[in-house]
């Protein structure tokens, strides 16, 4: 098959064909939307059967298309893996330039450090578009009407060049900042970008939006409050919802998913919840032993995603939900699995644990901080200040150990590094707990 044509069609015909059909389409009936999501895992997996990687899945798990025709049924089948997902990837891509030489490849680095290519057909790759898009939709956004300005991922995406005239008139409603991966821009000169354009719907990475923000708060200047925003790509702290809430207003739209597997679910302006995309998306939950459950480990599958399935992908992401007329409903995303504080002992504390005792400590005066595990008794804190924050950095500090040193049982010395801006990781992002020890070291301590 050619997707060349595909290809050109993408941005004319399939983006704005799909977006319309995903928003118009979306049944407000609970049971119309498990009937859809119904109907999208049975055809899901018929693709997918005559696929070898998920063929042998299937015989694996002794089962055919048959045993698929709800979301629940997906319990049967194998998880998929990132490492998993990685050797497939990869193995095809070399296998098979040819045939996606027209496709798009999502590059992520991963925790790991790893990188990870992700095939998206043309059409996936506007479906994936459409969706997000869709979502943001939900809380009013009405693209080609409402301006927007968004920071493009220069991993992936060419930017510069003479633009055509359709991108002339594009770019009065939708606008890409200066800022990218690969061309990191001060904060002045985004907060310029900002208040020139004056979008209505702002997304960017969290860390990007943060540093913003609190850029215009310490030096008391003006920001523009679009009337949605949305902070991408990295999970939404308490103390960075806060800051983001002063400084842009209530218009948080807080989108849920992998660069893997598209936008899952979304958290609305005014909501405590995330509706899952049902009609788009499978989300699963399983415990710690791999069984079905509310609490415990995403795990996505993109109903649209047929000409390069994932199903069952392991997010890494703990969540907690509940299901409610038929349709998962998400309260809580507590992040990512491996974002963890390491014990002599073997134990862990994972960062959901840890983000109770933050939510607590956001009144504290610190707008930002970050963990970094040095050894089994030492862990540094990179913090950035509160500038509304009255009180000494000593001051913070004690009240912070008070209420961490309990927290992590009282094993480690809390070291604090003040800072201006915390540095992005070499993939753009921010993780909240960073991990110094070596592996060898931790694998020891697990034995």
């Amino acid at each position: 098959m050619s997707y060349s044509m595909d290809k050109k069609l993408e941005n004319i015909w399939y983006f704005p064909t799909d977006m319309t059909k995903v928003y118009r389409k979306v049944p407000k009936d609970p049971a119309k939307v498990k009937a859809i999501q119904d109907r999208k895992v049975h055809e899901l997996m018929l693709i997918a059967y005559d696929i070898p990687f998920y063929r042998a899945r299937f015989e694996q798990s002794g089962t055919t298309p048959e045993d698929y025709h709800s979301a629940e049924d997906l319990y049967k089948f194998p998880v998929l893996t990132k490492d998993a997902l990685r050797d497939w990837s990869n193995e095809e891509l070399e296998k098979n330039p040819e045939k996606y030489k027209d496709w798009h490849v999502s590059p992520t680095s991963g925790s790991t450090g790893i990188p990870l290519k992700t095939p998206f057909s043309p059409r996936e790759n506007a479906m994936a578009h459409a969706n997000f898009m869709r979502s943001v939709m939900m809380a009013g956004f009405i693209p080609g009407v409402h301006k927007c300005m968004h920071r493009p991922n220069s991993l992936h995406v060419v930017t510069g060049g003479k633009m055509s005239l359709t991108q002339k008139i594009i770019q009065t409603r939708w606008r890409d900042m200066s800022d990218a991966i690969k061309n990191r821009v001060p904060s002045d000169v985004l907060l310029k970008e900002i208040n020139d354009f004056k979008p209505d719907f702002l997304y960017i990475h969290k860390n990007i939006m943060v540093r913003i923000c609190l850029y215009a708060k310490r030096n008391g200047l003006y920001i523009h409050r679009p009337k949605w925003y949305a902070p991408i790509s990295e999970m939404l702290d308490a103390s960075s919802e806060k800051l983001l809430r002063e400084m842009l207003g209530d218009g948080l739209i807080n989108p849920y998913g992998l660069s893997e597997t598209g936008t899952a679910a979304v958290r609305l302006p005014g909501d405590d919840f995330f509706r899952v995309n049902s009609d788009t998306h499978v989300l699963n939950v399983y415990d710690d032993d791999g069984q079905p459950a509310d609490n415990g480990v995403a795990v996505i599958t993109p109903l649209y995603k047929t000409d390069f399935p994932l199903i069952n992908y392991v997010a890494g992401d703990r969540v907690e939900s509940h299901i409610e007329n038929g349709l998962r409903i998400i309260t809580t995303v507590k992040g990512r699995a491996n974002d963890v504080i390491r014990h002599k002992d073997g134990s862990v504390t994972e960062w959901g644990n840890l983000e109770i005792h933050i939510n607590y400590a956001s009144g504290l005066g610190i707008a930002q901080s970050r963990f970094i595990q040095e050894s089994f008794d030492r862990i540094r804190i990179q913090c950035v200040k509160d500038p509304a924050c009255g009180k000494t950095n000593e001051e913070i500090e004690e009240a912070f150990t008070a209420i961490f040193a309990p927290a992590l049982n009282n094993e480690f010395t809390l070291e604090y590094e003040w800072m201006d801006e915390i540095p992005m990781d070499p993939n753009g992002k921010l993780r909240m707990i960073v991990c110094n020890i070596p592996e060898e070291e931790l694998k020891a301590h697990a034995e």
